[in-house]
């Protein structure tokens, strides 16, 4: 049986794992010249292109370290 105390600590522990994940906003999506999708995505404060399957795996949980990107560049010249 779940007593108040435990439903607490569940949800205390549910709230400090959103809070310790990294969130992922779309900046813009541009297509390069043989239709391929390229998002530029905010990640911590700094900017990274990638492609459809990079972004899944930064929107499932994935960090830009593990995934070995490297920052987009500060222009915004087409790629």
């Amino acid at each position: 049986m779940r007593t108040p105390v435990s439903n607490q600590i569940t949800k205390r522990k549910a709230v400090a794992k959103a809070l310790g994940r990294h969130k992922v906003f779309v900046a813009s999506r541009r297509f390069r010249g043989d239709g391929q999708p390229i998002t530029r995505v905010l990640v911590s404060g700094r900017y990274y292109d990638v492609g459809d399957r990079l972004l899944q795996q930064l929107l499932n949980g994935a960090t830009p370290l593990e995934l070995e990107l490297e920052p987009a560049p500060d222009d915004a010249s087409p790629i």
